[in-house]
């Protein structure tokens, strides 16, 4: 009776070993050497600190997980991911800060931690991830939708919003004919007596067949105890020509703040690009972007322009060495002085 027993217990065990054995650990590590001049005073180093804050790699943001799925039957699988970023030039975890309460947290997992259940109906996630309007701007019009060589970084107005917020619940739909659609909401957790919880909510539609992609996305955001929300509008389209992909996207941002964080009633902006196969191992892209910002105090308009250029060379397919460079300028207004930055940067991106 004892063995029957025993013999049971080590199948059980390793029917959940095995239920587990698809967990994946990955990640990417981005390094670059660059110079970055910001109203002539000048710093080089490794993964520099940009002007919005944050010291990510010159294309991506370093970073590590664990992800895995258990299919359930019936066509249903339950999904997890664990991901956590830092910078390779210290070693230290990414900052994040807090949309609700301005708190700063290096917390383990700060870029991802969810769990869900996915099916024929889609996916339904529980936790902290991407929100559907950073996948839509995320994808669109930046050389190779990098960090700090596109075009629109230290521009746009729409820079400022929460990309992954967390307590939060996301659905996504499967796809019908190209098409596909996604929506979150975020319950802030900072209700006092005095003010009501902070919100984030955002919602895309996407859709992409043979050379042509587009999404359309939204997202408002309202902090603890405020009356307006800041709302964010994005459009981005792609068009594969083969020689060359075009790539475009527009934008509005109301009531929020441009990357110096001066309040503005409204902010419009757009970015054109393209990326340009010179061959299978070498590819250029490079696009410019500008945005106008209406003040709240009803200052005078406020406008900023950028350029960003890039070239990657696949050494592997995991492997990527890269150079570029992005200047960007803000128009003087008032008794402030033209903001002008520039940064020039040779690296080298691997995944695993």
């Amino acid at each position: 009776m004892k063995k029957n027993l025993i013999a049971l217990a080590v199948l059980a065990a390793s029917g959940v070993a095995s239920a587990q054995s698809n967990v994946t650990l990955y990640g990417l590590i981005d390094a670059y050497v660059g110079t970055q001049k910001i109203n002539g005073l000048s710093q080089t180093g490794i993964n520099l600190a940009s002007p919005a804050g944050g010291s990510g790699g010159a294309l991506n943001t370093s970073r590590f997980g664990l992800k895995g799925s258990e299919d359930l039957g019936g066509g249903l699988k339950a999904n997890f991911l664990l991901e956590a970023g830092f910078d390779p030039s210290t070693g230290v975890a990414n900052s994040y800060t807090n949309p609700y309460t301005g708190a700063n947290s290096t917390a383990i997992f700060g870029r991802q931690s969810w769990v869900g259940v996915s099916g024929a109906f889609g996916e339904v996630k529980l936790g902290k991830m991407w929100t559907p309007f950073d996948m839509v701007k995320g994808s669109g019009a930046a050389a190779f939708d990098a960090n700090i060589f596109a075009p629109a970084a230290n521009v746009w107005a729409s820079n400022n919003y929460n990309d992954r917020p967390g307590n939060s619940i996301y659905y996504s739909t499967p796809g019908f004919s190209g098409f596909s659609a996604a929506g979150i909401y975020s319950f802030g957790e900072n209700k006092t007596l005095a003010n009501s919880a902070g919100k984030i909510a955002g919602v895309n539609v996407a859709y992409a067949g043979g050379p042509v992609a587009a999404a359309v996305s939204y997202q408002t955001e309202k902090a603890n105890g405020s009356t307006v929300a800041t709302k964010y509008t994005q459009i981005n389209g792609s068009y594969d020509l083969g020689v060359v992909k075009l790539l475009g996207a527009l934008g509005q941002v109301k009531d929020g703040a441009n990357p110096y964080g001066l309040a503005v009633a409204k902010s419009t902006e757009y970015q054109i690009g393209l990326d340009v196969p010179v061959s299978t191992a070498v590819t250029l892209s490079g696009g410019y972007a500008r945005s106008k910002d209406t003040q709240l105090a009803g200052g005078p308009d406020i406008t900023r322009q950028g350029y960003g250029i890039a070239a990657l060379y696949a050494l592997s397919k995991r492997t990527n060495l890269y150079v570029g460079a992005q200047s960007s300028k803000q128009n003087a207004f008032a008794a402030t002085a033209e903001n002008k930055i520039s940064i020039y940067a040779v690296g080298v991106r691997h995944t695993f």
